[in-house]
């Protein structure tokens, strides 16, 4: 078998499971006690949602999406940086 035959099939397979990993984060993006938890499950899907992309771009072999990526990635990091300062000074201010 060769090399880029191999990595079609594990992208394909990779990108099955983390389709089904979605449903996970989901439940507890909806159903979560508290906004920190929905926080982290929002956190976790947009980190799934990058590994699938990485294996798109596995998968049909267009370099354009790791921009993509880069980007999403540096959002996303940003992002959970700014909620974890509103939490963290929301529970201050509470005591």
């Amino acid at each position: 078998m060769e090399p880029s035959v191999f990595l079609e099939y594990a992208s394909v397979t990779a990108l099955w499971l983390m389709t089904i990993s979605l449903f996970f984060p989901m439940y507890r993006l909806f159903r979560g006690p508290s906004l920190s938890d929905r926080v982290v499950a929002l956190d976790q899907i947009a980190v799934i949602v990058v590994a699938m992309i990485i294996c798109d771009v596995i998968y049909s072999r267009n370099d354009v999406l790791l921009d993509v990526v880069l980007i999403v990635s540096f959002l996303l990091a940003f992002g959970s940086m700014i909620i974890a300062r509103y939490l963290y000074k929301q529970t201050t201010q509470d005591d």
